[in-house]
């Protein structure tokens, strides 16, 4: 699978769950936003030879945010392209 396919599958997965179950899903966005800032303040306030490490994971946290914060928008485009 390409990079592509696979967040794909993740938005098309991720929009299933989020209209099964509404409120745990804003519940896990939440607690992904409480882990999305605290890696941001690991990297803020890292040594200088632990700074790429931190940041590594700070980028990783709000890449995978950004990605179910938009699961639904995504999975609904991707579901009207293949009409």
């Amino acid at each position: 699978m390409t990079e592509q396919e696979i967040a794909r599958t993740i938005a098309l997965c991720a929009a299933d769950v989020a209209r099964r179950a509404p409120t745990e899903w804003e519940k896990l966005l939440k607690a992904l936003q409480n882990l999305t800032n605290h890696r941001r303040d690991e990297c803020v306030s890292s040594p200088a030879d632990a700074l790429y490490v931190a940041q590594g994971r700070a980028r990783e946290a709000t890449s995978l945010l950004r990605m179910l914060e938009n699961a639904l928008k995504t999975a609904d485009q991707i579901t009207e392209k293949r009409k």
